[in-house]
């Protein structure tokens, strides 16, 4: 009698915990997403000209969806980093290239990058759109705007903070 009450028990708790994390996405939706980026070892720039330096760095992300489920919900991630310095104009642009991992294991690829050289030391606008994924992400694609707060660091640690607000859907 016992057993049966412990595994009715564990089948209760168990089957609505893998309903949520197996949870389908919506075909199509907008979405707004509250991240945090931090970088603890920034890579000294190469100049590559006269005032003009270029810097990879990989970032490691967090995010979640402020609606508390959906596109990007509690999900960890890395970005690789392409940030050129132009010293003479004191303006960067950047590039990065990220993937966000679930709990599951399924995938979202993602690029964005600023469209215009922001100036040294200010919080850049990012343009992104979602390239693909895996699992329930497959056939991902959409656009979306980043606001960024700058550098929030010390000590030489990139920290960062922003939002994603933009469309998705799935074309599988």
């Amino acid at each position: 009698m016992r057993k049966c009450l412990l595994a009715a028990l564990t089948a209760a708790v168990s089957l609505p915990l893998g309903a949520a994390l197996a949870e389908d996405l919506p075909r199509e939706g907008r979405f707004s997403i509250t991240y945090t980026g931090v970088n603890t070892s920034p890579a000294k720039p190469v100049p590559y000209g006269k005032d003009r330096e270029a810097v990879v760095g990989v970032s490691l992300m967090t995010a979640v969806n402020d609606a508390g489920s959906g596109l990007l919900h509690n999900m960890a991630g890395r970005c690789q980093v392409v940030t050129l310095i132009d010293r003479g104009a004191k303006t960067q642009e950047m590039r990065a290239y990220c993937v966000y991992t679930d709990r599951t294991g399924d995938q979202v690829f993602e690029e964005v990058s600023t469209p215009a050289p922001t100036g040294l030391g200010q919080p850049a606008r990012w343009v992104g759109k979602w390239a693909g994924g895996t699992g329930k992400y497959a056939g991902l694609a959409g656009e979306f705007e980043v606001t960024n707060s700058g550098n929030i660091g010390t000590d030489g640690i990139y920290q960062a903070a922003g939002k994603k607000t933009g469309s998705y859907r799935l074309e599988k």
